[in-house]
């Protein structure tokens, strides 16, 4: 007797236009059967349950379940066209069964499947482990995996500079691990958890995800959130906006949010020391240009001193020695963007920090108006009539 597979369902979604059950043709079925089983025998369970799965089909044959994340069938949107997936990564890794893989099945579609975004969260898609089962029907391009948190970086800044849109998220690194800046709100919440997801598979490192809140939505949806800790990710809470429960509590530490490196991530990109050109960013820090002291000390409102802390346009990326030496007015910063050293020095330490500052001016991208106007209260206490131009 041939061992039939069982192809399990839901036959309606909010997250596919029309059912299911109209994309999932019998040669669609047989399509699947073959790819997954090697054998075209099957039979169909409607899942019928009020939780909604997306487009996400269950595949169990001799033993081994296969969760596969059916594609859009009209490829419109960025995010919609993955909506789907984090529905299949919780599944799958909720699920105790003991043979299990992922998958990913294109359906006939319309539009672009294979744009760079597409492919970047493919790329994605494959680092958690899905296999692209009939990918080469309909591109040449191969779908590689991530090898590595810095190739992973990479890829996201090129896609990032090619669309300006695409900065829902990030990841960077610093000396403590990995750290991943995930917007929650709306459809970011899909890439969000796919990213983190990915990240866990090539991260060596402890992995922290701060959600950036804003809006309505305060965090990942509890079932991504659930899978996440199963992967030792850790979880903090980022808001973006003043809260009220900060009101009362306005110390220095508190004002040291990490929406503020969010903030320059969103502004400046990826870390890289803005004197001297350092890339490694276990190194490269959040340099405030009007200090968390100064600003915790003023006659701000408590909502704006959350605002000036975490201002994006309140600062720059600075390696260590850098940060060092701008925090103690060795290095100043004119009104103009160029760059100072105290005139205090000898002549051997002059040399060296002119040496390894191979900058002497700020690029032009980083002068926005407001930070001229932090680097303005800055300086009423910095004596620049004391230094001599880099």
């Amino acid at each position: 007797m041939i061992m039939k597979a069982i192809i399990t369902y839901r036959p309606d979604s909010q997250k596919i236009k029309g059912s299911i059950r109209d994309s999932l043709t019998t040669d669609i079925l047989r399509d699947i059967c073959q790819r997954i089983t090697n054998q075209h025998n099957f039979i169909v369970r409607e899942d019928t349950s009020s939780y909604n799965k997306g487009r996400l089909v269950i595949v169990d044959y001799n033993g081994m379940r296969s969760y596969i994340t059916l594609s859009e069938r009209k490829f419109e949107g960025r995010n919609s066209s993955i909506q789907s997936v984090p529905t299949a990564l919780n599944s799958f890794c909720q699920d105790d069964y003991s043979d299990k893989q992922l998958c990913y099945y294109f359906l006939p579609h319309t539009g672009n499947a294979f744009t760079d975004y597409h492919l970047f969260m493919y790329r994605l898609m494959a680092t958690a482990g899905m296999h692209f089962i009939n990918s080469a029907q309909y591109t040449t391009q191969l779908i590689t995996p991530f090898t590595s948190v810095d190739d992973l970086i990479y890829a996201k800044r090129l896609l990032r500079e090619a669309n300006k849109s695409n900065n829902s998220s990030y990841v960077t690194k610093s000396d403590t691990g990995v750290q991943i800046y995930a917007k929650v709100y709306g459809a970011s919440k899909y890439e969000s958890t796919l990213l983190a997801f990915a990240t866990s598979k090539i991260a060596h490192k402890e992995i922290d995800l701060f959600n950036v809140r804003e809006r309505d939505l305060q965090q990942l949806p509890k079932s991504s959130r659930d899978t996440l800790t199963k992967l030792n990710i850790r979880f903090h809470d980022t808001p973006l906006y003043f809260d009220i429960k900060h009101q009362n509590d306005t110390q220095t530490e508190s004002l040291r949010s990490s929406a503020y490196i969010y903030n320059l991530l969103n502004r400046i990109g990826d870390k890289r020391c803005a004197l001297c050109g350092c890339p490694i960013q276990e190194i490269v820090q959040g340099a405030h240009i009007w200090n968390v002291a100064d600003i915790r000390h003023s006659n701000l409102q408590d909502s704006e001193k959350f605002k000036a802390a975490t201002n994006g346009n309140n600062g720059l990326w600075l390696c260590q020695n850098h940060h060092k030496l701008f925090d103690a007015n060795i290095i100043m910063i004119d009104h103009d963007g160029s760059l100072r050293i105290s005139d205090t020095l000898d002549d051997n330490d002059t040399a060296f920090i002119k040496e390894m500052t191979p900058e002497r001016h700020l690029e032009k991208s980083i002068l926005s108006d407001e930070f001229l106007q932090y680097l303005d209260l800055r300086n009423v206490s910095v004596d620049i009539s004391h230094s001599v131009a880099i």
